[in-house]
């Protein structure tokens, strides 16, 4: 949780720099401090820059915010296809899943059971399929 909380402040932080760079950059444009004529789209680039960013990465964020108050989560099971490179995030069933690094214990080809968020993915529990076979009663075989 402390996790998603800084993750989320991170992106807040960022998209209110991108918002900043677009007022910096019009307000230069309307005073006529602008030398160059590339420089007269930076408040375009930026605007764009900060829309985008808000619309993948803030945005969900923001809604998944009423998902972690309730409790409200989606379940997913599958093989890990992929971890990626700082392990900040992997890859059931062609999904993109957003965990803590320091508690990615993952390799590729275990077979697990994600609960996460709905908007961005980000992954509350995964628990491997073997150790969840072995807890539940109604997977239990007995060899005769």
């Amino acid at each position: 949780m402390r996790y998603f909380i800084a993750n989320l402040a991170m992106h807040l932080v960022i998209t209110g720099i991108f918002v900043v760079l677009t007022c910096v950059a019009a307000s230069r444009n309307k005073t006529k401090k602008t030398k160059h004529v590339i420089f007269y789209f930076f408040p375009i680039i930026f605007a764009l820059a900060s829309v985008l960013y808000i619309v993948f990465y803030t945005a969900p964020r923001l809604m998944d915010i009423n998902s972690l108050i309730n409790g409200t989560y989606y379940y997913n099971s599958g093989t890990v296809e992929k971890i990626g490179f700082m392990k900040n995030y992997f890859v059931v069933n062609g999904q993109h899943y957003y965990l803590n690094p320091i508690h990615n214990k993952l390799v590729e080809g275990d077979n697990v059971r994600v609960k996460s968020t709905p908007y961005s993915s980000f992954t509350v529990e995964v628990t491997r399929a073997e150790e969840s076979d072995q807890n539940d009663p109604a997977n239990t075989s007995k060899d005769n």
